[in-house]
């Protein structure tokens, strides 16, 4: 693979998608798509709404001010065309109130990263990266030695919600904002052994300069509700050991997803295709293995839509895998 190739990219989200289904996650990854004029996403939405308020707060601790950015990131229109009330305004509102309470800093401050500078800057002659809060630290993990049939090497990618730093000891804690409308009294089965934020601890190495033998995830387990929000903090360390172990199960699932791209054949689930009671949004197109029958099914005559935005890293990491 040459420098100038693009990587393939994956992240929690779609590998949790391959873990359910290869066969959706190939129809996810490998074709291409055409533009959509809308799309209803409005539970992702309102979440993004309410990161967006609580991690103002993190930053400045003004909780009037993350309201107001709650605010500006609400979709409003969207709420209009809801069947019922569970994530309104007013219930996420009520839920930002909880989080505020539920996290302290105490003796923890947000870390600092130098990101480095984006092409805009560049081009106006700036060098030398900026230095600002680790809030929506984006990252990417390159996997080296592993390539799929095409050439393209494997990254995973992500973005870390917050990074903190103890005042006194310098133990580096990240956070993760979860949102949801299913109610748990205790949820920690739910995140005690998740991997999401094991290969933060990666980035925080590179955040402190430093070899970092452990740090502390933070899961903020948020029920949205108008009347009885729950919010809930889930503590947890995690060691080198549980990266390495972490880095050994994706190479895992790299592996396999080479074997089947390799093959030309993705398994399709044989547990039934119904994503929370509903279809899966594949269910037309995966009657077929042809590709270019499928390929039309997605872009009915239309062109590729062109990627949303770059992804612009502000932490890449090579790992060399023997």
């Amino acid at each position: 693979m040459t420098e100038s190739q693009p990587y393939f990219t994956v992240s929690y989200s779609s590998l949790g998608t391959a873990e359910t289904c290869w066969r959706k996650f190939e129809l996810d990854k490998f074709y291409p798509r055409r533009e959509r004029v809308f799309e209803d996403n409005y539970a992702a939405d309102v979440g993004s709404a309410l990161h967006a308020g609580f991690q103002d707060y993190l930053i400045h601790g003004d909780k009037d001010e993350a309201i107001w950015q709650l605010m500006r990131a609400f979709p409003f229109e969207a709420e209009y065309n809801q069947d019922n009330d569970y994530r309104s305004f007013e219930a996420t509102l009520s839920t930002l109130e909880c989080m505020f309470e539920e996290v302290k800093l105490n003796e923890y401050e947000l870390a600092k990263i130098r990101r480095p500078n984006t092409p805009a800057e560049l081009a106006a002659g700036l060098s030398g990266g900026v230095v600002v809060p680790a809030i929506e630290v984006p990252f990417e993990l390159r996997f080296k030695g592993l390539n799929l049939p095409d050439g393209r090497g494997i990254a995973f990618t992500g973005f870390i919600d917050a990074v903190m730093r103890h005042y006194t000891t310098g133990r580096f804690r990240t956070l993760d904002i979860k949102t949801t409308r299913f109610h748990m009294s205790d949820a920690t089965a739910k995140y005690k052994f998740n991997g999401q934020q094991v290969p933060y601890g990666i980035v925080v190495e590179h955040i402190a300069e430093a070899a970092v033998d452990s740090f502390e995830v933070l899961y903020l387990d948020s029920y949205i509700d108008l009347v009885e929000p729950d919010v809930k903090l889930y503590p947890f360390t995690k060691t080198q050991d549980d990266i390495r172990e972490w880095v050994l199960n994706k190479v895992l699932q790299f592996q396999q997803m080479i074997r089947f791209s390799e093959m030309e054949f993705f398994p399709r689930t044989d547990g039934g295709c119904t994503f929370f009671n509903k279809p899966c949004r594949h269910l037309e197109p995966c009657m077929s293995r042809d590709k270019a029958a499928i390929t039309e099914w997605f872009l009915l005559g239309e062109e590729p839509a062109r990627q949303r935005e770059e992804f612009f890293p502000w932490i890449v990491a090579d790992l060399e895998i023997a």
